[in-house]
Order: C-alpha cells, then sequence, then structure tokens
C-alpha cells in the first residue's frame, strides 16, 4: 500500500466537452442546483479541472480559489478563478489560510487516492473552512447496483479484476457509508445525500436504468452510482 509520500497523483487534462456526455449532463444539472450564491464570499473549487464548476462558483458571487495538478487544466480554470494553484490538492491545501473559505467543493476526486489521503484530504479541507462553511463532495458509490454487480461479484466473487468504477485511474471506491463516515470522523456534518442514478450495467441482467435521476430520500440517496453530499463545519 503506497503511503501518503509514496503517492503520485495522475495528471488529467480535459475540457468542458466532457460535460456533453448523457452522463455528465445531468450529474452537473444536479450539482448546479446545490450551488448558492456567494455575495463574493471566498470559496475553493479542489480537483477543479479545466474550471467548469469554477465558472458555476464565480456566476453565482464566488470568489473562487482553483486546485488542480494538471497545468491544462489550471490554465482553462484561471479565466474563472481569482486565485488559481498547480499541484497535488494536499500539498496546495495545507498552504492555504485557515478557517478561510466560507464554501468548497471536491468532485470526483477522492476516489483518486488512497484512503489514507483521502482522509488526509477531509482534514485539509476542514481546516480551511470557515466554521460553518460548507462543503459539497461527491463520489461513485460501491453501495449502489452497478457497485454491487461490480464490486462484489465480479472482483470478490468471481476474481473477474479489480472494479474502478468505469475509470482505470479511480484508486478507491467508497460506500456510501464509508463517505459518510468519513466525513463524520473528520468534523462534518452532513446536511443533505443526494443519490445520483444512470443506466448501468449488472451481472445477468444486462443493461438496466431505474426510472429516476436523483433521490434525496432514503434509503435511494444511498444508493446512487453516484452519492452528492452537503456538509458544513462544525
Amino acid at each position: 500500500m503506497q503511503s501518503i509520500d509514496q503517492y503520485k497523483p495522475s495528471n488529467t487534462p480535459f475540457d468542458f466537452t466532457k460535460y456533453d456526455g448523457p452522463y455528465e449532463v445531468d450529474r452537473k444539472n444536479v450539482i448546479e442546483a446545490l450551488i448558492p450564491v456567494g455575495d463574493a464570499g471566498p470559496a475553493v473549487d479542489i480537483g477543479c479541472g479545466p474550471g467548469y464548476f469554477t465558472m458555476q462558483l464565480s456566476s453565482r458571487g464566488w470568489k473562487t480559489t482553483s486546485i488542480d495538478s494538471d497545468s491544462v487544466n489550471i490554465a482553462n480554470a484561471s479565466h474563472y478563478a481569482d486565485e488559481s494553484h498547480v499541484g497535488d490538492a494536499l500539498s496546495v491545501l495545507s498552504a492555504l489560510p485557515g478557517d478561510h473559505y466560507g464554501f468548497a467543493v471536491a468532485l470526483e476526486i477522492i476516489e483518486h487516492m488512497p484512503p489514507s489521503r483521502g482522509e488526509a484530504l477531509l482534514k485539509h479541507i476542514h481546516r480551511v473552512l470557515k466554521p460553518g462553511g460548507r462543503l459539497i463532495i461527491s463520489t461513485p458509490n460501491r453501495f449502489s447496483p452497478e457497485g454491487l454487480g461490480g464490486y462484489y461479484w465480479s472482483e470478490k466473487i468471481r476474481r473477474a479484476g479489480k472494479w474502478q468504477a468505469w475509470d482505470p485511474t479511480h484508486v478507491h471506491i467508497y460506500s456510501s457509508g464509508e463517505i459518510l463516515h468519513l466525513l463524520k470522523l473528520n468534523g462534518f456534518v452532513v446536511d443533505r445525500i443526494t443519490g445520483y442514478y444512470y443506466a448501468g450495467r449488472l451481472p445477468v441482467i444486462g443493461r438496466w436504468q431505474l426510472p429516476l435521476k436523483q433521490s434525496k430520500r432514503f434509503p435511494f440517496n444511498r444508493m446512487g452510482f453516484n452519492v452528492i453530499v452537503e456538509c458544513h463545519k462544525q
């Protein structure tokens, strides 16, 4: 197992066309609806990619700091950010002021690092947020129909190889229960959980799709292919 010091993040440059796909179109719509008006307060977009959500934050009045390990992504995101940093998320966050930001987003980043670094990420986010500051975090969910089929059936029972939630750069896929426990363990109060659903493939059944795109109601909010958590710093 890699230690925090041994881990090297993978650089993943991409552009806004990623969000044109049917999976991303609906997911970004769900997340956009959760971003509040900022009234010129400071926000941080961690793992910002080319800056799509940096743009959304800035358009809602947030003074946004963007972080990404890829220089191409940061070059694009800097068009919308008030401040931008190239580098590993943990290293950059450790140099930012504490108790400073009113809002943070960490979208599809925690699954790209080992669990020890995932916990360190949440500790750093907690440190830079103001008391009461809010966080939106999203990540693939092992406790979803796709996860139950891919992780438990294909990986654990059939030994068919590691299930990576359709992305070879994923390092650890959390269950909704794991990510909620980790947030609470690191000083966050969970306010709302949204499960995001998309067409998938299951063993024996094949391709399938539920007649819903999202749910905020238990238990469906904990069983989406993605789990999107709104929380705040105690």
